[in-house]
């Protein structure tokens, strides 16, 4: 239960991230190379989203709100209970195809009225036609998450955490390999990413089918949907979809406003999120995954003193680790992304259009770590309604500061909005949990806290003189890799001089 037990489930399970993580940056670094930030990407991005949209619904939403605590319960060596939980499989895979199908179909249908009535020049006609490719994406992920559910509830976490990996590879593969056979130009080009995708979707579902068949399962279809259990989970799944949908409707509403603007915004906040979210999910998300099961054994034996020393642990961590984070994006913001995308499409002006962008979104990024831990305080006492409510008043918060900062500063604006928006809802969530639950009382963590912010900004003016002095005789690659270096140094030698304890208030 100790600080050390913590940190040693945050290695494991960061581990395991820090690989997905590195895949998923390959196949956007290689992406960059063919299309940069060009138009037709902008819409691409736009067209992949949307069936992204459905599938934190339709998918991953409902897997980890009804389908998994549901059959979890048929997980057994019983011959009848495997048979019950066969007919359960079945129904599920009916219902999704039903689902998905249908939403494929409506799609087409609205793809093929809407670039009938708007203008060809006009960005939405391509992402209305590329959405005829990109959306069948939906019908094999959410199948693959089916099968997730199915090896989770079996504790088989392995094959499922490969999953991503597939579509990143393939996507890669496809960029090198198939490019040359759709044409000269982007807007021909662009399809090998729509092929891309499905064959991704399909590699994605396979891998995950052959142990769930191993297992015992069996493909058919199943239309008895009365059955008790569909019913179950119907109402497991209703009220949480609100809340899974929060940051899906955030996204699309900053990439139709940014797809409002001018060529490459909506690629230039794409590629900065990717770069944004690095840290965010590999140290934040671990951190606040591994901490659940000790909030929730300290709200089970009411032990809140327990409760109190781990949810300002796992604050202090995600301080200490974000905050020199904010520091070195804002300062090597250009470095950083001229060295991961600026060749080959990716020119000069596509690396403005993300370094930008990205200075703003690492404003928020202590933010957003913060609401990852504060989440799962409020789950660990079974309160999930109050995190849901802060999510839908901030979809009002951010389209209004997306309207007011896209027109001072353009899509940059957007960033800034984003970064508002994960400041406020951490400082509701704070309030709200101190008001419902237990009061954390932070005021006993200031010392810490402000040992941290010293030592991370006297770091980060030790790297903007570093940088200034030096820029002109390094090359980018050492200085940006002797930048990271030094502040690292400076960094660690200043919270060491404040002798700071992490394990302290």
């Amino acid at each position: 239960m100790g600080s050390k037990r913590i940190l040693r489930a945050i290695s494991i399970v960061s581990l395991g991230t820090i690989v997905a993580r590195i895949f998923g940056l390959a196949r956007e670094v290689s992406t960059a190379n063919f299309f940069g930030t060009t138009s037709i990407y902008d819409a691409f991005l736009i067209a992949f989203m949307i069936p992204n949209f459905f599938r934190g619904l339709l998918a991953e939403g409902a897997l980890n709100a009804a389908f998994i605590p549901t059959f979890t319960e048929y997980v057994s060596d019983d011959p009848a209970r495997k048979e019950a939980g066969i007919e359960i499989f079945n129904l599920c895979f009916t219902l999704s195809l039903i689902a998905t199908f249908t939403l494929f179909f409506l799609t087409l249908f609205a793809s093929f009225i809407s670039t009938g009535i708007i203008s060809e020049t006009s960005r939405w006609w391509q992402v209305w036609i590329l959405l005829r490719f990109t959306f069948p994406y939906l019908i094999f992920i959410s199948l693959t998450a089916l099968n997730t559910g199915i090896l989770n509830a079996h504790k088989n976490f392995f094959i499922p955490s490969l999953s991503p990996v597939i579509l990143d590879i393939l996507w890669i593969a496809a960029l090198f390999l198939l490019l040359p056979f759709f044409g000269a130009t982007p807007e021909k080009q662009i399809f090998v990413l729509c092929l891309a995708v499905l064959i991704g979707g399909l590699g994605q579902f396979l891998l995950t089918l052959i142990p769930v068949l191993r297992k015992g399962y069996k493909i058919g279809l199943n239309f008895r949907f009365s059955h008790p259990v569909i019913k179950k989970m119907g109402r497991l799944l209703a009220p949480v979809v609100i809340g899974v949908a929060v940051t899906p409707i955030n996204l699309l509403v900053d990439y139709s406003l940014a797809n409002l603007l001018y060529e490459g915004a909506v690629s230039g906040l794409w590629y900065s999120t990717r770069i944004f979210q690095l840290p965010l999910g590999v140290f934040a998300i671990s951190i606040s995954t591994v901490i659940l099961p000790w909030f929730s054994e300290n709200v089970s034996s009411k032990n809140d003193a327990g409760f109190i020393k781990n949810l300002r642990f796992a604050l202090k961590l995600l301080t200490i680790i974000l905050l020199p984070f904010t520091f070195g994006m804002i300062i090597f913001r250009q470095e950083i992304v001229s060295f991961l995308f600026a060749r080959g499409m990716f020119s000069g002006e596509s690396v403005s259009l993300v370094a930008s962008p990205l200075a703003f979104y690492s404003i928020g990024l202590l933010g957003y770590g913060g609401i990852s831990v504060w989440s799962r305080a409020f789950y660990a006492y079974k309160d999930t309604s109050t995190p849901v409510k802060i999510g839908i008043f901030s979809i009002i918060v951010n389209l209004v500061l997306d309207l007011v900062f896209m027109n001072l500063i353009g899509h940059s604006g957007i960033a800034l909005s984003t970064s508002l928006v994960g400041i406020t809802n951490f400082i509701f969530l704070f309030y709200l949990f101190n008001k419902k639950h237990l009061r954390i009382g932070l005021r006993i963590m200031k010392p810490t806290l402000w040992k941290i912010f010293i030592s991370a900004s006297l770091m980060g003016v030790t790297l903007h003189l570093y940088k200034n002095a030096l820029k002109s005789l390094f090359s980018l690659t050492l200085l940006l890799f002797t930048g990271i270096i030094i502040a690292t140094l400076v960094y660690f030698l200043f919270l060491r001089l404040f002798s700071l304890n992490l394990k302290g208030d």
